[in-house]
């Protein structure tokens, strides 16, 4: 998933799209402070992959 996060003088806007090329065609036409972010969600990701890197981070 990606975001485009709009900030105004007032508010802050969130739009949603579900592939980069949408996302990257509408952030290029949107004007202002923004911000284009990639949303990976924890469950997207093989467990064991996660477990095995955390494993091997650990600092003796």
């Amino acid at each position: 998933m990606w975001v485009i996060t709009v900030y105004g003088k007032n508010d802050v806007q969130m739009f949603e799209f579900d592939n980069q090329e949408e996302a990257k065609e509408s952030f290029k036409k949107i004007k202002g402070s923004k911000v284009l972010t990639e949303v990976i969600y924890y469950n997207d990701f093989d467990s064991e992959l996660i477990e095995e890197a955390y494993i091997n981070s650990k600092v003796s």
